[in-house]
């Protein structure tokens, strides 16, 4: 499930929100940053372990325990689950911001 489709669909799909893609991509590698919100640290770890067993628990993970902030570093993604009030407060966002890129899914072409 490492397509970057599949993983923005993944995350629409548990309801996280804002979700933004970035691509730093560089002429040797491909490299991609996801960002999205959760409503809640309960929410945010239920979909921490779903996405954890999707990639067959292999990845690095950070921040589980306290559910604000979680990462995961995977080869060519690093995704970042927030917290609303984290995610402003770090506001990779705005760091990233001309590497934004528009990823499509089947929720946006029905």
């Amino acid at each position: 499930m490492k397509d970057l489709s599949l993983l923005v669909k993944f995350l629409e799909e548990h309801k996280l929100k804002n979700i933004a893609v970035y691509d730093l991509s560089t002429a040797s590698n491909s490299r991609y940053v996801i960002i999205a919100t959760a409503l809640s640290v309960q929410t945010n770890k239920q979909v921490a372990d779903l996405l954890k067993e999707k990639l067959n628990y292999s990845v690095k993970v950070e921040g589980y325990n306290k559910g604000e902030w979680i990462i995961f570093d995977l080869d060519d993604f690093t995704i970042h689950l927030f917290l609303s009030k984290v995610r402003e407060k770090y506001n990779l966002d705005k760091l990233y911001k001309p590497k934004k890129i528009t990823v499509k899914t089947d929720k946006d072409e029905k």
